[in-house]
């Protein structure tokens, strides 16, 4: 009896600390998963070029969490800078040769001790190659510019880096001419290659690519900036990297809607107020000012957003 007794608490033993390692592998795993459920009572930082300073695409997928989710506070704040790159790199010709390209490592200091943020998404790539064919040196510069955003995030106490794929060159061109896509899609396909506790990697380039060879209309007129239907494109695309399942509307169905327009209202006070208050330099510097009532106004917005979608 004592026998058997023995083996079935060896049994035991043995049972617990064989799944050890697979709830710590878990529980690491965890640490890369960033869901709508994961933002919510977080200070989320949008970072990127003029795409996301445009903030089109914040916007939306502001819109949905909050419609979507709307016993749930969503604190989200886009602060990209148009040109800017992650790399370091510029044309010797940009802006009409006025200005280089800003890099983010200029502000980036001053952004997380001042926002604070919690979560960090970030979208670069765009300006990164400098419309060039793919380039050792370039790609080296753009690849060090992420690991050094990751880094310095991380190491200011931001729980989680969301890294989105840069969206794509629209340029339609005949096979044997170069075309600038290919080089974001060899970025894009590097960055999914990260694989580290608390990065999270949302490929918006392949999903973009996918959805523009499927139609004849471009996202973007100008081959870089895409227009309200590519920003709600790369919405429903981040916001499917979170799991978030969005409900079809058209894009004048959501701009009517007084939620979003609420919504976007609150992205523009913020990002113009918060992004003085940092402090950028791009084709002028443009020095660190005080908040000011920023966020007493954007209390007041807040609260007439969460009016909008609690009474229903």
């Amino acid at each position: 009896m004592k026998s058997i007794l023995s083996i079935l608490l060896l049994l035991v033993v043995t049972s617990v600390f064989a799944e050890q390692p697979l709830a710590a592998q878990d529980k690491a795993d965890s640490t890369n998963e960033v869901t709508a459920e994961s933002l919510a009572g977080k200070r989320v930082v949008f970072l990127g070029d003029s795409i996301t300073q445009a903030g089109g695409y914040v916007s939306f997928v502001d819109y949905y969490l909050e419609k979507l989710n709307p016993e749930r506070d969503f604190d989200i704040y886009g602060l990209g800078l148009a040109s800017e790159t992650l790399s370091g790199l510029s044309e010797d010709n940009h802006a009409g040769g006025k200005f280089p390209r800003p890099c983010l490592f200029e502000r980036l200091g001053r952004l997380l001790e001042r926002a604070k943020p919690e979560v960090v998404f970030a979208c670069y790539g765009i300006n990164d190659g400098i419309y060039q064919p793919l380039d050792s040196e370039r790609f080296s510069a753009f690849q060090q510019g992420v690991k050094k955003l990751i880094e310095q995030c991380q190491a200011a106490g931001v729980e989680q880096i969301v890294i989105v794929t840069p969206p794509i060159y629209d340029a339609t061109t005949k096979p044997d001419e170069f075309n600038y896509d290919s080089v974001m899609t060899e970025y894009a396909a590097w960055e999914m290659t990260l694989d580290q506790p608390g990065v999270h990697v949302i490929d918006l380039h392949s999903a973009m690519r996918k959805e523009r060879d499927a139609r004849t209309q471009v996202f973007s007129r100008d081959r870089v900036h895409p227009g309200s239907e590519g920003h709600l494109f790369m919405a429903q695309t981040i916001l499917a990297g979170l799991g978030v399942s969005v409900p079809e509307q058209s894009l004048k169905e959501i701009q009517a809607d007084p939620l979003y327009q609420q919504v976007d209202q609150l992205r523009r006070h913020r990002s113009a107020n918060w992004m003085k208050h940092i402090g950028y330099t791009r084709e002028k510097t443009v020095p660190s000012q005080p908040l000011g009532d920023t966020e007493e106004v954007a209390a007041k917005l807040k609260d007439g957003i969460n009016e909008l979608r609690r009474s229903k």
